[in-house]
């Protein structure tokens, strides 16, 4: 069974990833441990988002959380092979709280419940 540290680590790989990716210099990560949640939040100066790629990408995060898939996707996410990696933190979180701004940067607030 995967750890909760594991699945918190995907979870901070897959969004770090994603701002490497949008060719930020700076990313700031911030991990809240509390006993009862764990609150990830990503913040970059990389190229931002449109409004339709946004709300697009507030959609994918804030899908249901599918708990009997959890172990499958835990174990995946954070993968560079993954082609679907917010599909699969979604699946890890309860909560995320995306903004954006075109050619500010991005910042991603996920909650994960405990």
């Amino acid at each position: 069974m995967k750890s909760e540290k594991s699945k918190i680590q995907g979870i901070v790989k897959e969004l770090v990833s994603n701002s490497l990716n949008a060719d930020a210099e700076e990313v700031n990560v911030k991990i809240n441990n509390k006993k009862e949640f764990t609150k990830v939040t990503v913040a970059d100066d990389g190229q931002g988002m449109n409004e339709d790629i946004l709300d697009k990408v507030n959609g994918i995060l804030n899908q249901s959380r599918r708990d009997e898939l959890e172990e499958y996707y835990g174990d995946l996410a954070g993968n560079t092979g993954s082609a679907s990696g917010l599909n699969i933190v979604s699946m890890l979180v309860d909560k995320a709280q995306v903004t954006s701004k075109r050619g500010v940067g991005t910042k991603i607030m996920v909650l994960r419940k405990k």
